[in-house]
Formats: C-alpha cells, sequence, structure tokens
C-alpha cells in the first residue's frame, strides 16, 4: 500500500523549456487504445463486488500513468501550435480528443469515492480513498474539483467523521496547481473552527508558489494577518491551552506556505508583519507573474 501511494504522490514529467516539438513526431500513448472504455468498464465491476479494493488501487495506478502520459502529450501539442504546423487541423483535434480523455480519467478514479457500493467507511474502502486522492492531486485541474467536492462532502456528509481523509483532500489541491480556481477558497479556510484544516489549506497554498502576483499577494495578505492572530492570542493569555494548540497546530504551515509564496523567510510570526508593512505589500518585483 505505501509503495502504491508513494507513487501516485510523483510529480507530473517536466517538459524542458527549450525543446521544439514536431506534431507529427509524438508518440501515441495508451489512452489512444481502444481498450480504455474497457478498462473504465471493469473498474466499474470491481467497484461494485465485495472486496477488491487492491485491484481497484492498482487499477488507480494505472489510470494515474495513462493521465500523465497523456497530459505530457497534451502539453507538447498544444506548445507545438506555436510552430504552425501544416496538420494543424489535426492536432486541433487531438488536443480537443485528449481534453476529453484526461477527464473522462479523473472521473473515473473519483467514481469509487461515492459508489452507491462504497457506502461504508472500512479500512479497506478509505485505503482506496486515500490512493483515489492522491491520484486526483496529480490530474491538476480535471482533478481539483473532485478533491474540493469530497472536501466538502456537502450533499452526502459521508466523511464528517473522516477530518484525516478531508484533510488529505485539501491537501492533495495543493499539488493540483489549480490556482484560479483555488486559491480564494484555501484562503478562506484559513480561518476555520477545525485547526487541521487551517494547516492543511495553508500547506496547499504553498504548492502555488508559481500563481499569478494578485493570487499570491491575496493570500500572502491574509496569511500574515492571521498568523499575527493566532500567535499574539498565546502570547496575550498563556493560559489560554485553545490558543496555544491552535498556533502549535498551524503555525509552522503557515510560515512555510507565506516562504513559499513570497522567496522570503522571517524567524518570527510578527517579523511577518513588519516585512509585510514596510516591503512585503510595497515591492511589486516579488508580486511579478512567475
Amino acid at each position: 500500500m505505501m509503495t502504491t501511494l508513494l507513487l501516485l504522490a510523483l510529480p507530473l514529467p517536466a517538459v524542458p523549456a527549450s525543446t521544439t516539438f514536431s506534431a507529427a513526431a509524438l508518440t501515441p500513448v495508451l489512452l489512444q487504445d481502444a481498450d480504455m472504455k474497457e478498462k473504465f468498464k471493469e473498474f466499474g465491476k470491481i467497484l461494485k463486488d465485495d472486496g477488491g479494493e487492491p485491484e481497484a488501487i492498482g487499477m488507480i495506478d494505472e489510470f494515474t500513468k495513462a493521465y500523465r502520459e497523456a497530459d505530457l502529450r497534451y502539453q507538447n501539442l498544444l506548445e507545438s501550435l506555436e510552430f504552425e504546423p501544416e496538420n494543424e487541423k489535426e492536432v486541433k483535434l487531438e488536443i480537443k480528443s485528449l481534453a476529453k480523455e484526461k477527464a473522462a480519467i479523473a472521473e473515473t478514479v473519483f467514481s469509487c469515492v461515492y459508489h452507491t457500493k462504497r457506502k461504508t467507511i472500512t479500512k479497506d474502502n478509505l485505503n482506496m480513498w486515500k490512493a483515489a486522492a492522491f491520484s486526483l492531486g496529480q490530474m491538476g485541474t480535471d482533478g481539483a474539483p473532485y478533491l474540493w467536492q469530497t472536501f466538502e462532502d456537502k450533499r452526502k456528509k459521508k466523511f464528517k467523521d473522516e477530518p484525516d481523509f478531508k484533510a488529505l483532500c485539501l491537501e492533495q489541491i495543493g499539488y493540483t496547481h489549480a490556482y484560479q480556481d483555488f486559491t480564494e477558497k484555501l484562503v478562506d479556510l484559513l480561518d476555520h473552527h477545525e485547526y487541521l484544516f487551517i494547516a492543511k489549506a495553508a500547506e496547499a497554498l504553498a504548492q502555488f508558489q508559481e500563481a499569478p502576483g494578485a493570487l499570491r499577494f491575496e493570500a500572502t495578505e491574509t496569511l500574515v494577518k492571521l498568523l499575527a492572530e493566532y500567535y499574539e492570542a498565546t502570547i496575550t493569555d498563556k493560559e489560554d491551552i485553545e490558543a496555544q494548540e491552535k498556533y502549535r497546530k498551524v503555525g509552522r504551515s503557515m510560515m512555510n506556505a507565506l516562504e513559499s509564496l513570497t522567496g522570503v523567510s522571517q524567524s518570527q510570526p510578527l517579523d511577518w508583519v513588519s516585512w509585510w508593512n514596510n516591503e512585503g505589500k510595497k515591492t511589486d518585483e516579488i508580486w511579478v507573474d512567475a
């Protein structure tokens, strides 16, 4: 199990910036094969039967690899359009097809989370759902909405007594780099009654270091304000056990997020306030888009 989860957490393959692409030279990938729909059906059958969680996790691993390959080809094809290939029409059609296939893979992986035959919280089911969360974390903007849906758990209330699993989904949103849709949502969670969710929201934001400057500015402003607030509560009343516990659980994660989003390091929470007022919000270079 641990091997599978570690594999699912690996980053997407990087494409060298200097690479020149020829659409005709790109190698077809697994998702172009006709048997992918059969794999989706096989996954559905496994979910309907009792047991089968190890097999389901194995298939989630396969889907994750297939998504990575499809996404790499998708990104390569997008870049190839800059060179105005002769087969531009075909390239655009394949880009559209790959986008649909990537979305279908993410939807299929997510299907195990609220499957009608998987309503019971068991150790085996929970392991499968964790594998799905790690997988969706590798699926960019295709995976992020499903992770958020599972974290919110509004309609089913299935995971109301599973804060650790919900926190995992929250943390994995950071790895999707879905900045545009989720920066504000994560920032809002920095002021939450559940300390674990504050910490995981901050950890997710720490993965957004390449987000547009305006989004990083927004997140940094709130992080500085709330970090100082949570810290000051611990020194105002040293007998306030709740305040001590809150800062202990969230402080380090929030400071890590600030360092990641700004490229600046400060040793103490109140140092961040001084930096923000004197330099941070006034230094345009920090907020230039990556």
